[in-house]
């Protein structure tokens, strides 16, 4: 396993240099003080928006004009095409679990405690559907697949329901209920591009189903040592990624059903993350509960390429399907839009000596 932990300077750790250590140490203070790291992610526009509840789901709509964001009290639209102006307020009787977009930019799709799944055009502002569930149990996570067919939910206690959308007649059909053995406080969902792959992080355990049929293929038990936050397919459905509070993020092989790498940051949770469609780099969050950090790892090459620092905790990212758009949110309900260079990173990685400045290497 490959292993990443919170670097500390060499001054912090001076105590226990002696000697020529001391001056290594030196030297690649200097020669690091002198170099400016390429960033990758360059930040375009920042938005304190007007929730009153933590954000706990952004999206940009495919066409790249809406940036949405969801709380417990609001769903927000800001036109992105229009520097973040606010073109939607939506305040609903009922506590909002989770939004999601479909792919074809028209619709933000959202849980309720209701609990409801209730489906709002974005252009128009008004819900054009409003399916309530029969149960007591309130909606905790929510997503679609691609092609728009489905919806799927997951309530509290563990239970998840596949439905089918209709669009055409405006209309959800239940299609199956895959019933929760243990009862489950968390569930973060995640679906393959091709829309064959249902996963689904339920407390510390890893489970996928085949989406179209509802058929079981594989668990995962204890997949993490605490709760799994975020989860994430490759776009070739060779790997499944997960982010947890114990710290890691790991890469999992999905035939094999093994892991294949573990990345740590000591006393970080892993919040969220988002793969590239090429399948090679892996932009995440991990923090604690006073700072944090947005990273960029390279799968090909096995190493991290870019760690920015916050002194504010980030929790959500989203990805935009053509890579060109990345957008965060953090604990103050602040909204930021980034765009990955990530050609000019691959062309860095190609270019980067193996030693700072071709004038110093140092071995341990």
């Amino acid at each position: 396993f490959f292993f990443f932990f919170k670097q500390k300077t060499a001054y912090e750790i001076s105590a226990c240099l002696v000697g020529s250590e001391m001056c290594i140490r030196d030297s690649l203070y200097i020669v690091q003080a002198k170099e400016t790291p390429q960033k990758y992610l360059t930040e375009t526009l920042s938005l304190k928006t007007q929730h009153q509840k933590l954000i706990h789901s952004i999206f940009l709509t495919n066409n790249q004009k809406y940036v949405v964001s969801g709380s417990q009290d609001r769903v927000i639209a800001y036109n992105r095409e229009k520097d973040l102006s606010l073109d939607l307020v939506l305040e609903p009787q009922y506590q909002v679990k989770g939004v999601v977009g479909t792919s074809d930019s028209q619709y933000a799709v959202y849980g309720t405690d209701e609990p409801a799944i209730r489906i709002l055009n974005i252009e128009s502002k008004q819900e054009v559907l409003v399916e309530k569930i029969n149960s007591t149990n309130e909606i905790i996570a929510i997503t679609t697949s691609r092609d728009n067919k489905y919806i799927i939910t997951a309530q509290k206690g563990g239970n998840i329901q596949v439905w089918s959308w209709n669009q055409s007649l405006n209309q959800l059909k239940l299609e199956y209920e895959i019933v929760s053995q243990d009862y489950i406080l968390a569930t973060q969902f995640a679906i393959s591009q091709d829309n064959k792959y249902l996963v689904a992080a339920q407390e510390k355990d890893l489970k996928v189903w085949d989406l179209s049929t509802g058929s079981f293929l594989f668990e995962i038990k204890n997949a993490h040592a605490d709760r799994i936050f975020t989860v994430a397919i490759s776009p070739d459905n060779t790997k499944i990624f997960t982010g947890s509070a114990d710290g890691y993020i790991n890469m999992w092989n999905m035939s094999r059903r093994y892991k294949v790498i573990a990345y740590y940051s000591q006393n970080d949770k892993a919040y969220s993350l988002a793969l590239t469609s090429n399948n090679r780099y892996l932009i995440y969050i991990q923090g604690d509960y006073e700072n944090s950090f947005l990273g960029i790892y390279d799968l090909s090459d096995q190493k991290q390429i870019q760690k920015e620092y916050f002194n504010i905790n980030l929790f959500n990212l989203f990805l935009s399907r053509d890579n060109k758009h990345l957008v965060t949110s953090n604990q103050d309900n602040v909204i930021t839009l980034y765009e990955p260079s990530l050609e000019q990173l691959k062309e860095d990685i190609q270019q980067t000596p193996d030693a700072v400045d071709n004038k110093y290497s140092l071995s341990a």
